[in-house]
């Protein structure tokens, strides 16, 4: 019996990764922009009056990066160059109690990011507007802070996404 449940699990496997590939999905990191091996992560301009935050969203776009892709973060003569800009960090209040007490709020952070090619300057990925958005909930022990960390998380996941090329048909 134990035999069997095995097969039937093997069977299972193979079928959902055939399925995963004939939809679109893929296994694994996807290949970089223009064949790109390295990449820099210059810390993106802050225009906003929260300081710290660009550190923090460099931090985790570097860990991204590692986590996600094949490729190395270098400081200087890179492949690809990833310029950005936050550009709007804002907390709105989506419940209240009677007496101000705020019951849940949201952060939501805004950045404009470009890939260029570090070899020629060519803009590989034009320049993009991405804003993601957390709620959190005081009352449960969320803080506008681990708010704003899923928030930067996202955000990182969103530009690595950028460094992948389109699927090819």
């Amino acid at each position: 019996m134990t035999r069997r449940r095995a097969v039937l699990a093997a069977a299972v496997v193979a079928v959902a990764a055939v399925a995963a590939a004939g939809c679109g999905y893929r296994l694994g990191p996807g290949d970089p922009v223009a064949g790109a091996r390295t990449v820099a992560l210059p810390v993106f301009d802050n225009r906003t009056f929260r300081r710290g935050v660009e550190l923090d969203l460099a931090r985790v776009l570097a860990s991204e990066v590692h986590a996600r892709t094949r490729l190395s973060v270098v400081d200087a003569g890179a492949d690809l160059v990833v310029r950005g800009v936050i550009t709007a960090i804002d907390e709105d209040v989506l419940s209240q109690r009677i007496g101000e007490v705020i019951r849940e709020s949201a952060v939501l952070v805004t950045v404009e990011v470009t890939v260029v090619d570090g070899r020629t300057g060519e803009t590989l990925v034009p320049r993009t507007l991405i804003t993601e958005r957390e709620s959190f909930v005081p009352a449960i022990g969320e803080s506008l802070r681990s708010a704003r960390a899923e928030t930067l998380r996202r955000l990182a996941a969103d530009v690595v996404d950028r460094l992948e090329a389109p699927d090819r048909p």
